[in-house]
């Protein structure tokens, strides 16, 4: 167990690294939406236009102490989190 003040430094480091490299990053392979609980992270994006495996090393290399992976919808659905997200020809469906 860590300590008390590990999630709060966590945050605030999270919240560093998304000020000074998300505008860029998003930016650059055109991440329409960005999410973000804790350390879980939601994006949505074009894949035309982004290539997933230069986003995670661009993500990668901000920081030598943080690890981003990857977990592709399947069958248009993803789950993140506890909510499932279906992706329709019209928009979004979600449940729990």
């Amino acid at each position: 167990m860590g300590a008390p003040t590990a999630g709060l430094i966590a945050e605030f480091f999270l919240h560093n690294l998304e000020d000074t490299h998300l505008a860029h990053l998003t930016e650059k392979h055109k991440i329409t939406e960005y999410f973000r609980y804790v350390d879980d992270i939601l994006l949505i994006y074009d894949p035309e236009h982004t290539n997933i495996q230069d986003k995670t090393n661009d993500f990668n290399s901000l920081h030598p102490n943080t690890k981003f992976t990857n977990e592709l919808e399947t069958n248009n659905k993803l789950n993140y989190l506890l909510i499932s997200i279906h992706r329709t020809p019209t928009g979004w469906e979600t449940s729990i």
